[in-house]
């Protein structure tokens, strides 16, 4: 039995090719949207990729199912509650899906999303009783998926559910039996999750604190789904596209990645004349120093997909501005996997350069290192800025810059309102990353005296200035329900 996962680490996304190697046939469980990766593993190892198997409605990305099971002839499969709208097995507990000598028997494990399957894999060639867990959303490597994405309404009922699905449908298997998840450390469809992608039924029986709250004697459903509910952040925006994206069938790609799309300066202007917008992908210090006037900083890397949905709309046509043409193909793998395949017109062609040479305009934003911040929270008056911790709450509640206010980088477009026009506004998250997202959203939305903290909070606490814990300290009203992935880069 051939076992391979594949990791997305910006979506803590994790699917795996399952094969019998003597048989020659494979099955890919939950893939990602960009499959050219399970085919090219096919290839070398000379397998046939028979089935593809999803364990739910994904929310959080767009699924690779549909894309495969076209270009392998692969039958698809899915629990019988996901109703797609285009050619699949519906299934249900009790079912079984046979892969050459191995057996994957479907278990029935609503919670996470409602129509939530998990596959028991039993190897035949060598037993009769189950090797390893394909447990999707429902049980994580420590953690357990979160039951609120489908709206609060639902929250409490499917949590019930899962508790359920834990209690009785996945924990009675041997400790020995393997767990392969499909959110790994980074997806936003739990919190805490641990950064191994694998783990034991027995390890986690020992050690996940949600697990031992779904097999506490004498049972406590109400306290599993208080402590479940508690601390999850609230749901992205970009995820309501998700769900109904996958049951309606997302577009087809083919077999590769769309190449390259280089638009010249006048092609990219005359976009911009039609409401275009500029991501810039290059790193937040070279955005700081120069960028197109009204562009978006979002920084090449794991996290560009998640912000790229969090704070730009998908209906917007959208130029990219790269620090190498070579950026190109992660950058557009990760537009493809929130369904952005519509939006992103092409890059400019010689990238910054080519627009400086021109002689347009361009716009930079201030940088504050932490001991300039310290600086001039220290002096007062005119020049002493708002801190704007854009962090999630819980990181802001473990410590903050004291008087700093909390708005999460995905809320600043809701929130605008709350912030003074007439005073320096400085951005600060972790270490940069978000921070140079939030201060282009503000600079955007024509807040002119802004300044971004080039480091972040570590570096302030570890050059030893002062800091506030707790959510009170000057922090900002929350009116918002949009939440924000942490992310320490």
């Amino acid at each position: 039995m051939l076992i391979r996962q594949f990791a997305i680490d910006g979506l803590g996304h994790l699917s795996t090719l399952i094969a019998d190697e003597g048989h020659g046939v494979a099955a890919v469980i939950d893939p990602r949207r960009d499959v050219d990766a399970y085919l090219q593993l096919a290839a070398e190892r000379d397998l046939r990729i028979t089935h593809v198997l999803e364990t739910h409605l994904h929310n959080d990305y767009v699924s690779g199912g549909r894309e495969l099971a076209v270009l392998t002839g692969a039958g698809h499969v899915i629990g019988a509650g996901a109703s797609l709208a285009h050619e699949h097995r519906p299934v249900a507990h009790g079912d079984h899906v046979a892969i050459g000598r191995l057996d994957l028997a479907v278990l029935d494990t609503p919670g996470h999303t409602p129509e939530h399957v998990a596959y028991a894999v039993t190897d035949r060639s060598r037993a009769d009783d189950p090797a390893l867990l394909f447990t999707g959303g429902s049980l994580l490597v420590g953690a357990v998926g979160r039951t609120d994405l489908l709206g609060a309404e639902h929250a409490v009922e499917f949590a019930h559910s899962m508790h359920h699905s834990l209690r009785d449908v996945l924990f009675p298997h041997p400790d020995h039996v393997t767990i392969l998840p499909t959110h790994g450390a980074g997806s936003l469809c739990s919190t805490g999750i641990s950064s191994t992608p694998s783990s034991t039924i027995g390890f986690e029986r020992r050690h996940n604190a949600m697990a031992r709250a779904a097999l506490a004697e004498p049972a406590d459903v109400e306290g599993f789904v208080r402590t479940l509910l508690g601390g999850q952040p609230a749901v992205p925006a970009y995820f309501a596209r998700m769900r109904p994206t996958n049951q309606a069938g997302p577009a087809l790609l083919g077999r590769s990645v769309p190449g390259p799309t280089p638009l010249d300066l006048a092609r990219v202007k005359a976009l911009l004349a039609r409401d275009a917008l500029i991501v810039d992908a290059r790193s937040p210090v070279a955005f700081a120093l120069a960028h197109v006037p009204g562009s978006v900083s979002i920084p090449a890397g794991s996290s560009f997909g998640t912000w790229l949905g969090w704070v730009v709309s998908p209906d917007r046509p959208i130029v990219l501005v790269l620090e190498t043409p070579a950026d190109w193909d992660d950058v557009i793998r990760q537009a493809l996997r929130i369904g952005f395949e519509n939006s992103v017109v092409g890059h400019l062609q010689g990238g910054f350069d080519t627009w400086t040479g021109s002689g347009a305009a361009i716009e930079s934003t201030g940088r504050l290192t932490v001991q300039d911040l310290a600086a001039r929270l220290e002096g007062g008056g005119p020049d002493s800025p708002l801190v704007i911790d854009v962090r999630q709450a819980s990181e802001y509640d473990a410590g903050h810059v004291p008087a700093a206010w909390h708005i999460g980088a995905g809320e600043l477009t809701g929130r605008l309102a709350e912030l003074p026009r007439d005073r320096p506004i400085a951005a600060m998250c972790e270490s940069g990353y978000r921070a140079s997202v939030a201060s282009s959203l503000l600079r955007q939305a024509g807040f002119h005296d802004v300044a971004w903290v080039a480091t972040g909070f570590s570096t302030w606490r570890k050059a030893g200035f002062p800091s506030e814990r707790g959510a009170d300290g000057g922090r900002a009203p929350d009116t918002s329900s949009t939440a924000q992935p942490t992310h320490t880069h």
